[in-house]
């Protein structure tokens, strides 16, 4: 049975009020973490109430690991994820549809459009989005085949209240293709990764001509009931159309690394404005990719005025950090250039795969000397390799379960 606190058990809290030392945090308190419950903003104790009780009930936890939870938090000495402080406890967070919504970040590869539809799901739930942009991964996309010709329809909320769907439609006419955007994140999600997905769609043959309806999203400044907070959809026409202008300068090949980077940013674009969250995301790039290695370089330009202005077609770049991620030890040259760059422009993160592996497979290689041989054994041999070397020690491990384990230096970025 589970065990749940109630409000009695929770409340008064060691301090009810910030520290005169933080004079920002009452701002970002009622900005960020604040829920409002009929048209009041929560008080920090009543936060403290609802993110532990949560807690309790997520982990059938003891009125006595409740309690030490409830004492560090309310004393500001330990907090739960930024992401549990605004929907943990909430109707919301218990449907297992939005569970990923409790998470801080997120790791993906980008292997498939679902994979890019994940992604802008994960980020309209307020988590940090992590992309494996590898080749290994994005090799197995499919070539853009298919020029698509767009219309949007702006009208945001047209449609009456109790007549909008939450769902996206898909209606196909021929050549003729109209997505009617659902008033929800899945309607967003859908109608985002349908585009994509009909850029390589073997059932056409020649450009497809698009219609997409945005008449049932809800406009700004309405309530967004279940996660929290208020629409703002002011971006969302728009990154249809970057969308699709970067699927139809490849048509007849595959997309590249900084493409799909640019892809996953429209999206993030999108969403930032809509006031889910800060942005937050991580691109992994492969070591040897020169073009996703300088994708940021003079991403501001001067013009001969003086005027710095961004560059309009790389401006997403910014919603996420680039990393470049080494399968090998990167040489003290590498190693030197990456810290220049940062230096000078905040870029430039580079990632130690192996050990990255290794510090996220510790249950296995829980001795220095067997992480030592794993990494002389990736470093100098390979990869497959390295996994044989673990499928040796462990036989029974099912295969992928394996492959997921020399997956986790997406989840695991150490190494920076």
């Amino acid at each position: 049975m589970v065990q749940e606190l109630t409000r009695s058990q929770v409340s008064t809290p060691d301090s009810t009020t910030f520290p005169a030392s933080a004079p920002a945090a009452y701002p970002v308190f009622y900005r960020t973490y604040s829920r409002k419950n009929d048209g009041v903003r929560e008080s920090w104790p009543e936060v403290v109430d609802r993110t532990v009780a949560g807690l309790v009930k997520l982990g059938n936890l003891t009125p006595e690991e409740g309690e030490l939870i409830r004492r560090n938090q309310s004393q500001l000495h330990a907090l739960t994820s930024g992401r549990w402080l605004w929907i943990g406890g909430t109707a919301w967070s218990e449907n297992p549809k939005n569970f990923s919504g409790a998470y801080n970040c997120t790791s993906t590869n980008a292997d498939d459009w679902r994979a890019f539809g994940l992604m802008m799901d994960l980020a309209m739930m307020g988590c940090g989005t992590g992309a494996v942009l590898e080749p290994c991964y994005i090799d197995k996309l499919p070539a853009i085949r298919n020029p698509i010709d767009l219309t949007v329809e702006p009208d945001l909320g047209v449609t009456p209240v109790d007549q909008r769907r939450e769902e996206t439609q898909v209606t196909i006419d021929a050549h003729h293709v109209t997505i009617k955007v659902g008033d929800s994140r899945q309607g967003w999600v859908a109608s985002y990764q349908t585009l994509l997905e009909l850029s390589s769609d073997d059932r056409f043959t020649g450009p497809i001509h698009v219609t997409v309806n945005l008449h049932d999203v809800r406009p700004a400044g309405e309530a967004l009931k279940g996660f929290g907070g208020v629409a703002n959809p002011v971006k969302l026409p728009e990154m249809y159309q970057k969308c699709v202008g970067l699927l139809n300068k490849a048509v007849g090949r595959q997309l590249n690394s900084v493409e799909c980077c640019l892809l996953i940013d429209e999206a993030a674009v999108t969403i930032v404005a809509g006031n889910i969250r800060r942005s937050a995301g991580i691109r992994q790039f492969s070591d040897a990719d020169a073009l996703g290695g300088s994708a940021k370089d003079n991403l501001w330009q001067q013009d001969d005025n003086g005027n710095w202005r961004i560059d309009p077609e790389r401006d997403a770049l910014r919603m996420a950090n680039h990393t470049r991620v080494y399968h090998h030890k990167p040489s003290i040259e590498e190693m030197t250039a990456a810290v220049r760059k940062q230096f000078y422009s905040g870029e430039g993160a580079i990632q130690y795969a192996p050990e990255a592996i290794a510090r996220s497979n510790a249950d296995l290689l829980s001795e220095p000397i067997l992480k030592q041989e794993f990494l002389e054994v990736y470093t100098s041999l390979g990869r497959e390799e390295a996994k044989g070397w673990l499928r040796q020690r462990y036989p029974a491990m099912p295969e992928d379960e394996l492959e997921h384990r020399f997956q986790r230096y997406g989840l695991n970025p150490c190494g920076k």
